[in-house]
This record gives structure tokens, C-alpha cells and sequence, in this order.
């Protein structure tokens, strides 16, 4: 069971709720952890993330219910035209896909994605009626205390149930994740989460919620950053490509296998070297070299992150999908 299957899930939801129905999108949550903290839910399954295990690719696989080779986001940075693009931050080209939250009329709290001007966040959110989000600093505070985070989101969900009964918003636990891993604020945030969304379910609302990915803790080696680094320049055409622990290259066209053998020795055990078709990553988009992190030693694109994601251990792989069911 994947991401795809989502917004199926969502349409049964509709097709049966009472008050309506609202998702938590909850980006960067482990399955383990929200197994741990959602007591109350009717419901906890495990489903599968995306190749790679980013946001970039999950979250539009959630609302569009298509794998990356059909929404053409194979992760944050991947070739859209003659160079590299930001998923996230940049306008690439992306297919015009119809979404779960557009054919349903969702309200969507957005929130960060809220204040992103790119193509991803509009083919994400497209047709919806957005709540405005707050400010920048206010959620860059929210984002540093998970508890705080839930507090506000549910008292803006608390407010929007007055005019819409499909209600999607974005939980932003992913950016303390990557500083400070699954600490004890982020376990009393998702059990105070579970328990507004047994009220919710109490006054007649289904809640659905899920993740995007999980992560693991990471110890980048500096030697191996700088190894993957001299391969780039040396070899590739552009910079490589990828998302966090799943990173590809673009070779000079005469150096593909020269550079797929380079990558497996110069990476050992740190890394799985794949070719991208064999992972079903869209080409030309992902580079055809792909090194997926097998350790913690890997070389991440941002070796000061403590916990990092993309790769495709279970526990960045598996991801909950939890259901609060209305009270009869």
C-alpha cells in the first residue's frame, strides 16, 4: 500500500462523513512514532513513501494519487530543461494534474506552503480555497516547539469548520526533526494531536492523518562529502541532483559506467548504487547514476542535519495513515 492511494481513501471518507472530513498532512512523522502517540485513533496502517522518501515527491503523489514518473517530481533537485531546479523553491515544469483537495473543494490551511511562490506548491494546492497562513516569524517559531505547532494549527482548524467540510492542513514537524530527531516534544505534540482529533470525531468529523516520510539520524563523513563532490566536478555535466540520503549524478555522456563504477567503490558500504530506471525515477529528471545511503556516513547535501530522509530504509520509507472515525 502506497502514498498513491490516498486520495481514494479520502473520496470513501467523504463519501461517508458526517460533519466532513479533515486531514493532517504531518510532514517528516515516522510510522513508529505515530503508532506510539495516536492512541485513539480508529485506525493506524503503514504505507509506503515515495522513491526518494522527500516531500517534494510524497506530498504530490498524496493529493494526485500518480507516481513521480507521471507527476514528473522525482525529488527536490532534478534536471527540468538544459539545468538543475528546486522543486520546492523553483518553477519547474510540472504535468497539470487534477488533485483530491481540488475535486472536492477543500479548505487547505497551508501554512508554510502557504508562503511558497513556485510551480510545486500551486500544482499541490490547486482549485482550493486557501486560509491565509500566518506570518513567517510566527511560524518559524511554531516549527522550533512542536507542541506550540499543534496548539495553533488546531485552533485554526477549530475555526475553519464553520465553512467547509473537507479540511486539509500541512503540519510542520519535519524541520525540528532535522535538528533534533523524535524527541519528547515531538511525541506530546502528536499525542495532543490525537487527542483533538478524538474531539473532532466526536462532533461528527472523520480525521484522517499522514506522513510524508520519516528519518534516521545521519553522520555524514566529511571525506566521503568531499569524494562525492571531486566525482561532480570531475565527471558530471551539471551538479548532482536528489534528496537527502538518495542523490544522483549527471555523467559526461562517454562516463556513465566509468562513473557508476567510481561511485560503488569510492562509497563502499556507506551506499547502494542503482541505476534511476531501475528505481523508476523519470528520466532526464534524475540523473542515471543513483547512490542510495546504506549508513550514516553517507555524503547528505547538508551535513549539518542531525535526522535526514530520502533513502529507502523502513524508517524513512514506511509512513502512518491514521483514521479518527466520527461518533455515531
Amino acid at each position: 500500500m502506497s502514498l498513491a492511494e490516498i486520495p481514494s481513501r479520502l473520496e470513501r471518507a467523504l463519501g461517508k462523513a458526517q460533519s466532513g472530513v479533515i486531514v493532517l498532512a504531518v510532514a517528516g512523522l515516522s510510522s513508529d512514532v505515530a503508532k506510539q502517540s495516536w492512541l485513539a485513533a480508529s485506525s493506524v496502517v503503514t504505507l509506503s513513501s515515495t522513491v526518494p522518501s522527500t516531500s517534494a515527491t510524497a506530498l504530490l503523489t498524496a493529493v494526485t494519487g500518480v507516481p513521480a514518473d507521471v507527476h514528473r517530481v522525482p525529488g527536490t533537485v532534478y534536471r527540468n530543461g538544459s539545468g538543475l531546479v528546486h522543486a520546492i523553491n523553483g518553477t519547474p515544469a510540472i504535468p497539470d494534474l487534477p488533485t483530491v483537495l481540488e475535486r472536492h473543494g477543500a479548505t487547505v490551511l497551508a501554512r508554510e506552503l502557504d508562503l511558497l511562490e513556485g510551480t510545486w506548491a500551486q500544482a499541490l494546492l490547486r482549485g482550493c480555497t486557501r486560509v491565509p497562513a500566518p506570518a513567517r516569524h510566527k511560524l518559524s517559531a511554531q516549527a522550533e516547539d512542536p507542541p506550540l505547532l499543534v496548539a495553533n494549527v488546531v485552533a485554526d482548524l477549530d475555526k475553519a469548520q464553520e465553512n467547509s467540510r473537507f479540511l486539509w492542513t500541512y503540519v510542520n514537524i519535519d524541520d525540528h526533526v532535522h535538528r533534533h530527531g523524535y524527541d519528547e516534544s515531538v511525541h506530546e505534540a502528536m499525542l495532543r494531536l490525537d487527542a483533538h482529533a478524538s474531539r473532532w470525531a466526536a462532533k461528527g468529523w472523520t480525521v484522517v492523518a499522514h506522513s510524508d516520510h520519516g528519518m534516521v539520524a545521519v553522520d555524514p563523513d566529511p571525506d566521503l562529502v568531499e569524494a562525492w563532490d571531486a566525482i561532480v566536478r570531475e565527471e558530471c555535466v551539471i551538479p548532482s541532483g536528489g534528496a537527502g540520503r538518495t542523490r544522483w549524478l549527471y555523467p559526461k555522456a562517454d562516463r556513465m559506467e566509468a562513473v557508476f563504477d567510481r561511485v560503488a567503490t569510492t562509497l563502499g558500504d556507506s551506499a547502494t548504487v542503482h541505476h534511476a530506471t531501475d528505481l523508476g525515477l523519470p528520466q532526464p529528471e534524475a540523473g542515471p547514476v543513483v547512490a542510495v545511503a546504506a549508513s550514516p556516513r553517507f555524503p547528505i547535501p547538508d551535513p549539518s542535519v542531525r535526522y535526514e530522509h530520502g533513502g529507502l530504509t523502513r524508517d524513512e520509507i514506511d509512513v502512518p495513515f491514521a483514521v479518527w472515525q466520527a461518533v455515531q
